[in-house]
């Protein structure tokens, strides 16, 4: 009866662990979360703001990335984003939001430390950073879509998600290329 009773308090201690270790982690994504854009004029300013990044960046990979299919994807960055770029300008312009020009720290450091790098090291680093920003680009959008007031915004991102998802695809096929 005693190693029953001790079991079973095991098996409760167990499932109380786990159970506890569910919550942090849910409290952990819903920290991650937190950073989610709750309002049209949050989400159209975050993503702004990555479609000046993938420019930027782009127009510096497209001259100076060692693979021509990398320079060649850069280019597609700079055209596709600044496109997306111009539409939700536009709607910013309506909605009477100031936009920022610049890169925030975090991508500042990122893309200083890229421009150290050379040859296939560069292109696998960048392709890394269109992967990490595409994957993170497609979640927000598809997050935030159904959420988005805006009906212009709307129809916007639903034109938009689909390249956005073709970029993510394109970017992970031509960074398992460079691997070898």
């Amino acid at each position: 009866m005693k190693l029953f009773t001790k079991c079973g308090l095991a098996t409760v201690l167990t499932l109380v662990l786990a159970l506890t270790t569910s919550a942090e982690d849910r409290k952990v994504i819903e920290k991650k979360d937190a950073k989610d854009p709750t309002t049209d004029q949050e989400f159209l300013t975050h993503a702004i703001a990555c479609d000046l990044c993938e420019i930027k960046v782009g127009e510096y990979v497209a001259k100076n990335g060692a693979n021509p299919n990398v320079r060649k994807f850069a280019e597609r960055m700079v055209r596709d984003h600044s496109r997306c770029r111009d539409a939700l300008l536009e709607r910013a312009r309506d909605q009477k939001l100031a936009v920022a020009e610049g890169f925030d720290k975090e991508k500042q450091d990122r893309f200083d430390a890229l421009k150290k790098l050379k040859g296939t090291e560069f292109d696998r680093e960048y392709m890394r950073w269109m992967i990490e920003g595409h994957e993170k680009a497609v979640r927000t959008w598809e997050r935030w879509l159904p959420q988005a007031k805006d009906e212009k915004l709307r129809d916007h991102m639903k034109k938009a998600l689909p390249e956005l998802r073709e970029h993510l695809a394109e970017a992970r096929k031509l960074f398992d290329t460079l691997k070898s």
